[in-house]
C-alpha cells in the first residue's frame, strides 16, 4: 500500500513539474507571439511613415509652387517696365531661377505622386494582413493564458492530492521522499529491471530484488538512494491481473518515462 502511494505521489510530482514549466514558460511564449507581430508591424509602420512623409512633402511643395508661380508672373510684368539692360538682365536671372525651382517642385511632386500610389496599394494590402495578425495574436495570447489557468488549477489539485497521500504515510517515509526528491531532481522512485536500478544501473542483491518484486518491503538503491519498485508487481496491485495484450497501467508506465 505504501509503495502504491509512492507511485501515485511520483506521478503527481511529475504532473506538478510539467504544469509549473508551462506557467514559467508562458511569459516567454507571449513575448514570442508579440515579437512576431511587432516585426511584421514594423514594416507596415515604415511604409505608412514613408507615405505620410511623401504626402506632407507634396503639400509643402504645392504651397511653395503657388508662391513661385505668383513670383514668376510678377517678374514677367516687371520685365516690361525695365529702364536699362542691367535691370533687364537681373529680372531675367530671377525669372530663370524661379522657373528652375518650379520645374524642380513639379518633378518632385510627380515623383511623390507615383510613389504614393504604389505605397497606397501596399498599405491597403499590409493593413488587412496586420488586422488578421492582430486577431491571431489575441487568440494565441488567450490560449497561453488559458493554459496558465489550467496549469495553475492542476498544480493546486495535485498538491492537495499529494498532501493527502503523504498524510497517510509514516512521517519518516514522507520526509525521506522529500529528501531524495530534492537530491535527485524530482525522481525519488525508480523501477528495478533484472535486479538493476534503472536510474544509476547498479545491481541490487538477489534477496532484495525478490522483496522488491513481492512488494513485501520498501527498499532504496544503495547507490542513488532512490526508492525501488517492480513495475509488473505494482501493476497487478493497482489494476489487477492483466490479460495478454492489455495496455499497461498508465500510472506505472509514466514513471518509466525518460523525461521524468
Amino acid at each position: 500500500e505504501q509503495l502504491i502511494h509512492l507511485v501515485n505521489i511520483q506521478n503527481l510530482a511529475r504532473t506538478i513539474r510539467e504544469d509549473r514549466k508551462i506557467i514559467e514558460q508562458a511569459p516567454f511564449r507571449i513575448e514570442e507571439i508579440e515579437g512576431r507581430f511587432r516585426d511584421r508591424n514594423t514594416e507596415y509602420v515604415a511604409v505608412k511613415d514613408r507615405f505620410d512623409e511623401l504626402e506632407s512633402d507634396t503639400r509643402e511643395r504645392n504651397l511653395e509652387l503657388e508662391t513661385l508661380i505668383v513670383s514668376r508672373k510678377k517678374y514677367a510684368e516687371d520685365l516690361m517696365q525695365v529702364q536699362n539692360q542691367r535691370e533687364y538682365s537681373a529680372i531675367l536671372k530671377e525669372i530663370d531661377d524661379v522657373k528652375a525651382r518650379i520645374t524642380g517642385h513639379e518633378e518632385a511632386i510627380l515623383s511623390n505622386m507615383e510613389e504614393t500610389e504604389t505605397l497606397k496599394g501596399q498599405i491597403e494590402s499590409m493593413g488587412e494582413h496586420i488586422a488578421v495578425e492582430r486577431e491571431k495574436v489575441a487568440v494565441e495570447t488567450e490560449e497561453v493564458n488559458v493554459a496558465i489557468r489550467q496549469a495553475e488549477a492542476e498544480v493546486a489539485r495535485c498538491i492537495r492530492e499529494r498532501e493527502q497521500l503523504e498524510g497517510e504515510l509514516p512521517p519518516a517515509l514522507a520526509a525521506a521522499i522529500h529528501r531524495v526528491e530534492e537530491q535527485r531532481h524530482g525522481l525519488f522512485l525508480v523501477e528495478v529491471v533484472d535486479s538493476t536500478c534503472q536510474a544509476c544501473y547498479v545491481r541490487v542483491r538477489p534477496q532484495v530484488y525478490q522483496e522488491i518484486k513481492t512488494a513485501s518491503k520498501l527498499h532504496s538503491c544503495g547507490s542513488c538512494r532512490r526508492f525501488l519498485y517492480h513495475a509488473p508487481s505494482i501493476r497487478l496491485a493497482m489494476d489487477g491481473p492483466a490479460a495478454p495484450g492489455d495496455v499497461p497501467a498508465s500510472g506505472v508506465e509514466a514513471l518509466n518515462d525518460p523525461q521524468v
